[in-house]
């Protein structure tokens, strides 16, 4: 079975398929991800043949800016989907076709965020399959929105634009827990997926010697750079008597948390602060987010303006494993209603349990094998 693997070009997007794609390979399919250059390594450091399609992140953004420079300073919220609609998508569409000609794969693989795969294999009339973030799931009426965005970008060209954009038509690879996920509105055959944890198998610490607060906002920029909600949560974590580890690329940022005494790094294998942890605080990335709770550590979210960001914090607040922040709130009462929270350990304890229960890859190996075309 050949199988093409597509992703926005962003750590975030990526990471979430490798665990699928590399245990295709394992199986002895071929598989091929196709992406930006700029995040190849990612692709070729798991030991998977990366394909060059659509444009930088950055590029990306630029475009954005150029098309709608009303959205810097904006949240993500009003032009997320439209960036990766209108500009990401079909400079990767078109990329994409002659690869699916020449090569001819019996599926596309393609994540949630990345538009144009579904658009190429519809053309080349294969089926494609939607893998998700391992964030909670679109509510229909974004559903919907998506397909009027599809609509107006002339992203499936003279055909009718499918229900919700193509995602999920031929079923979904779904990572998010359901005790965080409250359904999945228009998918119709759903393989539910353990969300990949690179390095597991680490052994956690004794509960007496969890003493360290995680704070970490991902890897986009935008969110990374979020000062104001970083150094609270340092500020709090330090004065409850945490050890603190932060990831901080931006210098000014780095240099503010490393004054207050914050152990700082560009890059944390998360396996390694984790079992050392009492507690996280995150953006809501998905990645980030389901490590923690797969390691048992509550959680405490401060979403950027992502929308899927705004889902995890409710998901994580309402399964009592976390606390959310809404926009504008106090950071630091968060972290100081985490830390220690008998209420959320015990429940972060039990999410890792069932977590640790859901599907493998190799379960979605299976069922891709059995539905093959």
């Amino acid at each position: 079975m050949r199988v093409l693997v597509t992703a926005a070009p962003e750590a975030g997007h990526v990471v979430p398929l490798l665990g699928v794609s590399c245990a295709l390979r394992d199986a002895g399919h071929e598989v091929r991800v196709a992406t930006h250059p700029s995040v190849h390594g990612l692709i070729a450091g798991a030991g998977l043949a990366p394909v060059a399609a659509g444009l930088s992140g950055r590029e990306v953004d630029a475009e954005r800016l150029r098309r709608w420079p009303e959205s810097d300073g904006q949240p993500a919220t009003q032009w997320g989907v439209r960036m990766w609609v209108h500009v990401a998508a079909p400079p990767m569409a078109g990329d994409l076709a002659p690869v699916l000609r020449s090569w001819r794969p019996d599926f596309v693989v393609h994540e949630e965020g990345e538009y144009g795969g579904p658009v190429a294999a519809a053309a080349a009339g294969v089926p494609w399959i939607t893998h998700g973030w391992g964030s909670p799931l679109r509510p229909a009426a974004d559903l919907q929105a998506l397909e009027a965005e599809a609509e107006r970008a002339g992203l499936w060209g003279g055909s009718p634009v499918p229900p919700a954009a193509g995602l999920y038509a031929h079923g979904l690879l779904n990572p998010c827990p359901p005790f965080l996920d409250a359904g999945a509105p228009g998918a119709h055959r759903v393989w539910p997926l353990r969300p990949t944890v690179l390095g597991e198998g680490i052994p956690p610490l004794p509960p007496a010697e969890r003493r360290t607060c995680y704070i970490g906002f991902g890897t986009v920029p935008a969110f990374a750079g979020a000062s104001g909600a970083i150094l609270a949560a340092a500020r709090a974590a330090l004065r409850l008597g945490h050890d603190v580890v932060a990831t901080a690329s931006e210098p000014a940022l780095a240099e503010s948390l490393t004054l207050l005494g914050v152990d700082v790094r560009p890059f944390v294998p998360l396996p390694d602060v984790l079992s050392r942890c009492a507690l996280v605080v995150t953006h809501g990335g998905a990645g980030t987010t389901l490590a923690a709770l797969a390691s048992g550590v509550p959680v405490v979210v401060v979403p950027q303006g992502a929308p899927s960001q705004q889902r995890m914090a409710a998901a994580v607040e309402r399964a009592g494993v976390g606390v959310q922040v809404p926009s504008g709130g106090d950071v630091e009462a968060a972290v100081a209603a985490a830390s220690g929270n008998p209420t959320l350990r015990a429940g972060a304890a039990a999410a890792a349990a069932r977590i640790d229960a859901m599907p493998g890859p190799a379960a979605a190996v299976r069922a891709l094998e059995a539905v093959r075309p």
